[in-house]
């Protein structure tokens, strides 16, 4: 297989999806924690070939929406793209058009064709295929099925993702481990409630069967694109080592990921699995940080560059349509609600324009993530515990332990334990189970 072909949005599963009509990478992507050096600051600009229109080598299959004509109300779509998918006219207005009967959606960039969705003449706010998500109605969802996604690789791939750090002589902080660790005793927490729970992945290894070397050709391209062929050539290396590992472990594993997720896993939620950190405040002297909160994302928040690409201005509409959104908010205030009871941390509050607060319930945002936008049913991803706080490296560094410990006076679970009946409570609560 070509390594182009790993990250071609793949509409073919759009078609087959059972529930047609019913974020890899974490979004801190400037914590100095998590990354490395400053090639690692450049590798996240989305400018020219980032993942964002890698992504986009085959055009989008717009027909794959037409059994989504005439199904929901003009004021529905207005305000599921207002209140959630992107909050800013002047972020959407070159894209989507919205007239009295239906709403125009832009192709292709740089072209004058549209795709024309009928809106419905009822005034159905709510699609009926997502009642089932609705707690008001007492429904328990017997046989729910859920994909826990470990967010990263962990093992030996902890240091290229930028996943690794630890304090001295201390035990390596992995990301990667940390969370496959969480999703497994979540896994086990799920079943013996019932639900069906499966693993996107069950161990140190990457998902996809690529390996960076590739994505040389890309690196390539990526190089002569931003014009640093006149840095000296043991920097271009180096440049293009890290593009190919991006490529690896963000790219092309997410779509991975994916793909496992849409075609065979086929989930009602899938719940991501990580850890945030924060910025040292010396990247030259390395102290734990006081801070330490939560917050839960969920898909949205698409901003006006975003939706220039063809792909994910595709995408943002099969969500919207699908009204997974109201899926995942439900799921998210839930698991939110869970980490603020039992943790006492205070929920992470965004100040810049790439998150949009969603709901009352604190700590619930959306983002425009790869993975919480290419995975095709109701996502929510989770950022819980600042992983360099003084208390959770701590917590980190001791392991499983058998019930509770102190940290000032506060009785504890382990981070995996507390982390772990924190999302099971959470779903539970969700679902009326």
């Amino acid at each position: 297989m070509k390594s182009s072909s790993l990250v071609r949005f793949d509409l073919k599963v759009l078609g087959k999806k059972k529930k047609l009509c019913k974020p890899f990478f974490n979004p801190h992507c400037n914590s100095p924690v998590w990354l490395r050096l400053f090639v690692s600051l450049i590798l996240c600009a989305r400018p020219l070939t980032s993942e964002a229109n890698l992504d986009s080598v085959q055009s989008p299959d717009w027909q794959v929406l037409d059994p989504f004509q005439a199904k929901l109300s003009k004021e529905y779509f207005e305000q599921a793209l207002r209140n959630i998918y992107c909050p800013r006219t002047s972020w959407y207005e070159n894209w989507i058009k919205i007239k009295e009967a239906e709403v125009l959606i832009r192709k292709k960039k740089g072209g004058d064709e549209w795709y024309k969705l009928y809106f419905s003449d009822q005034n159905q706010t709510v699609p009926r295929e997502i009642e089932w998500a609705d707690p008001d109605k007492n429904n328990s969802l017997k046989g729910l099925r859920i994909a826990l996604d470990p967010g990263h690789i962990g093992g030996e791939y902890a240091e290229m993702e930028g996943r690794s750090f630890r304090i001295g002589e201390d035990d390596f902080v992995k990301e990667g481990d940390l969370s496959l660790k969480v999703a497994k005793r979540v896994k086990d927490l799920l079943e013996e409630k019932g639900f069906k729970a499966i693993l996107v992945r069950s161990n140190l290894k990457p998902v996809t069967k690529e390996k960076p070397q590739a994505f040389e050709a890309w690196a390539e391209t990526w190089i002569k694109e931003r014009d640093f062929t006149s840095l000296p050539v043991e920097e271009i290396e180096i440049l293009k080592r890290k593009r190919r590992e991006m490529m690896f472990y963000r790219v092309s594993e997410i779509h991975a990921r994916a793909k496992l997720i849409n075609d065979h896993i086929q989930p009602d939620l899938t719940v991501c699995l990580h850890l945030n950190a924060a910025p040292w405040s010396d990247e030259n002297k390395k102290e734990l940080v006081d801070r330490n909160d939560y917050h839960v994302l969920v898909n949205g928040c698409y901003m006006g560059g975003e939706l220039a690409f063809d792909d994910q201005r595709f995408e943002m509409i099969f969500r919207l349509l699908n009204a997974w959104q109201r899926t995942e908010q439900i799921f998210a205030e839930k698991v939110s609600i869970s980490f603020g009871r039992k943790t006492g941390l205070p929920a992470f509050a965004y100040k810049g324009p790439n998150a949009l607060k969603v709901g009352n319930t604190p700590g619930v945002w959306a983002r425009n993530l790869l993975a919480n936008r290419i995975y095709q049913c109701p996502v929510v991803f989770m950022e819980p515990y600042i992983a360099n706080s003084k208390t959770e490296y701590e917590r980190i560094q001791l392991g499983p332990y058998q019930g509770t410990k102190n940290f000032g006076a506060v009785p504890r679970l382990s981070l995996v334990e507390e982390y772990a009946q924190c999302v099971l409570e959470g779903i539970i609560a969700a679902t009326g189970k």
